[in-house]
């Protein structure tokens, strides 16, 4: 899409597309008259919306004399008509308050990144934990709990955190479960759930039983983060006039109920540095025309990927979207590069 329009017809543009997502009504020539001082007649605003419908970039409900932004208006604005906002200093100082304060973990961050994005945006919000293509062992500890019970964790190169009660044939010391991990821990570190298995069958029955059950734990997160998503802040959705009660929310939380709402949206969903915008009719699956998306991936050194983002009616706030998801994506590539720090002064 080039910018083809006027200066006057894109000042025009701009103002419909912030009055309509401020106040959810179609546009008219007397209320942008009245509000803005444009310096041209009704007649001329007038003349100027019907040229920007003729090309597609505001439609005419038949119950309303106004107009509303389409598809296509809405990308010229988010291409060439957005400030650049950037989300004010105190905020971003509250949200690394926020995620200094919960535990280091991925998981952690990864849910409260979902709430601190729906609470922020107003919108639903999608996180998926970092994830990368073969999940590896970065270290585990073993602790007595009573008798023969043990809890064995277990933690990966992507910071995710497994834990599993086990029962053990014999009762052993806390002293001799510590010895164990930290004979085998050099040995595991850095290695796939099949390079794990592959070292059990020469190893002692203990030692063996564990590497077991340390190759299940990383087959099964590397499975679980092919799927798992942290959703929060469906009701902001649901309570937009454009969805509130009708088919489109029905539809929405069978999405979001069967998982199904990850497996559309990801194909589109590339990693990349910059913040990705997808709008109605622009996503290739008809399940999510009614809706915008504006998305980001998060990582440490191209070595695990993550994707977060919001999901609202296309009548939604842009910028503000926008700007809230680019730091909070720059939030958590840097906790991330933490971790890969950690772990390498540790080497």
């Amino acid at each position: 899409m080039q910018p083809e329009l006027s200066q006057r017809q894109r000042t025009i543009l701009k103002l419909i597309v912030q009055e309509y997502i401020r106040t959810g009504r179609a546009v008219g020539s007397k209320s942008l008259i009245e509000r803005y001082d444009l310096g041209i007649s009704p007649a001329t605003v007038r003349s100027e919306m019907g040229e920007l419908e003729e090309q597609e970039y505001l439609a005419h409900p038949h119950t309303s004399a106004g107009r509303v932004p389409t598809d296509r208006g809405y990308r010229y604005y988010v291409e060439y008509l957005l400030d650049d906002a950037r989300l004010p200093i105190p905020e971003q100082i509250t949200i690394s308050h926020q995620f200094r304060q919960v535990e280091a973990q991925i998981e952690s961050w990864a849910k409260l990144a979902a709430v601190v994005l729906a609470d922020m945006s107003g919108n639903l919000s999608l996180v998926t934990p970092p994830r990368s293509s073969v999940e590896r062992m970065r270290h585990f500890e073993l602790i007595s709990l009573r008798g023969r019970v043990v809890l064995l964790v277990a933690v990966t190169q992507t910071g995710m955190v497994r834990e599993v009660i086990l029962q053990l044939q014999d009762e052993v010391s806390q002293e001799e479960l510590s010895a164990l991990s930290q004979r085998l821990n050099p040995e595991i570190r850095d290695l796939t759930h099949e390079q794990i298995r592959r070292l059990a069958p020469g190893a002692s029955g203990l030692a063996s039983f564990i590497l077991e059950q340390l190759a299940d734990l990383l087959r099964l997160t590397e499975q679980e983060a092919q799927t798992e998503v942290f959703a929060e802040g469906l009701d902001y959705v649901l309570q937009q006039p454009e969805i509130e009660g009708g088919p489109i929310a029905q539809r929405l939380l069978e999405l979001l109920r069967g998982g199904a709402i990850l497996s559309l949206l990801l194909p589109q969903l590339q990693p990349g540095d910059d913040v990705q915008v997808i709008i109605g009719k622009e996503h290739r699956a008809a399940d999510l025309h009614p809706f915008a998306v504006v998305a980001a991936s998060y990582g440490a050194r191209n070595q695990v990927a993550g994707l977060l983002g919001v999901v609202g009616p296309t009548r939604m706030p842009y910028g503000r979207s926008i700007s809230i998801v680019r730091y909070i994506a720059q939030v958590m590539t840097n906790l991330l590069r933490d971790i890969y720090d950690e772990a390498e002064d540790e080497d």
